[in-house]
């Protein structure tokens, strides 16, 4: 590995120092920069049509073709709480509903063993029981 690094380290300065211009080379090269070069002339540069004319014209027709839409009504969404299912009936906000009944804007589609799906169109509600952590205290008796 070590031969390696040092035949890199002796071959990249060689061919780093062979590749650079000699003295002529770079003289004839200043010199060349030196020389007045012709340019464009002013008659060709003021008939020349402005680059960012269709831009402008781009952005212009874009803005006309945005619509301004109303606002849609914002409808209050219904909130719902199952708190227990029996015999295919849930409880949801203090009243029992089966399959097919009605609550609000939306239908009970169906009840399972700890849930419940409503439906509206094509959405669909599933209102699930919450279950609460059960805390045990453990005493120690005398």
């Amino acid at each position: 590995m070590k031969n390696i690094i040092i035949k890199i380290m002796i071959i990249l300065p060689l061919s780093l120092y062979s590749a650079s211009l000699s003295h002529q080379e770079i003289t004839m090269m200043v010199s060349k920069i030196k020389d007045e070069r012709p340019g464009i002339s002013l008659e060709v540069l003021e008939n020349t049509p402005n680059p960012f004319a269709i831009v402008e014209k781009v952005i212009k027709q874009e803005i006309k073709e945005i619509k301004i839409e109303k606002p849609k009504e914002i409808i209050p969404t219904e909130s719902y709480t199952i708190s227990a299912v029996l015999n295919h009936a849930a409880f949801i906000n203090q009243k029992w509903y089966r399959v097919g009944d009605t609550i609000g804007s939306y239908r009970v589609i169906s009840v399972g063993k700890s849930s419940a799906n409503l439906k509206r169109g094509k959405e669909i509600k599933k209102l699930i029981i919450e279950r609460k952590k059960k805390k045990f205290k453990i005493f120690k008796g005398n």
